[in-house]
């Protein structure tokens, strides 16, 4: 009983994760309530996302306010011009629902190419200090050239999002828990050996 309730014992491990993802993902959603401040509240997911996975996760709270106020400017450019991007992109794919119907499936994978670069660029914003279009620019090329992780973070986070909207009555209170922290996490396991090769080209 006593090696059960052990915090080195797997299952224990596994749950103390789940609570921080729990906590991770209410903070990150109360941030993005204002909508303009949502960029700096996912970089700031990220940034402890990051943390939890090289097992500096720590503590929670602080953490993520320190970054989200560190990158309140930035993140919340980058966020804007991703919102915006997304709704024009939905606005199409809407209207090739009337007009021309082959042409959603390119709008679908546009909003795909999206959240693929999304996904770097929160991540590197939160780790490394550049302008926001630079940083832009470096999540498009990583997100080419490290496409096998790309299609691994984008098809985890889109497939999560379809099954809670599919199974809503299950997905629902998943997706309230988890939706954000647990994309991120993933994300941030996938990135770590990106952000090594990163790492070992600097100065």
């Amino acid at each position: 009983m006593k090696r059960l309730f052990d915090m080195e014992n797997p299952l224990m491990r596994t749950m103390a994760v789940a609570c921080d993802l729990l906590v991770l993902n209410l903070l990150a959603i109360l941030c993005c309530l204002p909508v303009v401040t949502a960029g700096a509240s996912l970089t700031a997911l990220f940034d402890i996302s990051i943390h939890m996975v090289r097992g500096e996760e720590g503590y929670i709270f602080k953490p993520f306010f320190r970054s989200f106020a560190g990158n309140l400017k930035k993140g919340s450019l980058m966020g804007v011009l991703f919102l915006l991007a997304a709704v024009i992109l939905v606005v199409d794919y809407q209207a090739a629902s009337f007009y021309i119907p082959m042409l959603r499936a390119g709008a679908a994978a546009l909003l795909v190419i999206l959240l693929a670069i999304a996904l770097y660029a929160f991540a590197l914003l939160s780790r490394y200090e550049n302008t926001v279009f630079r940083t832009l620019k470096n999540a498009a090329a990583l997100a080419v050239g490290f496409f096998p992780r790309t299609l691994g973070m984008t098809a985890f986070t889109v497939a999560l999002w379809i099954l809670g909207f599919r199974f809503y009555q299950v997905g629902a209170p998943v997706l309230l828990m988890f939706g954000l922290s647990l994309p991120s996490f993933v994300s941030a396991l996938l990135l770590k050996g990106v952000f090594h090769e990163i790492d070992k080209t600097e100065p």
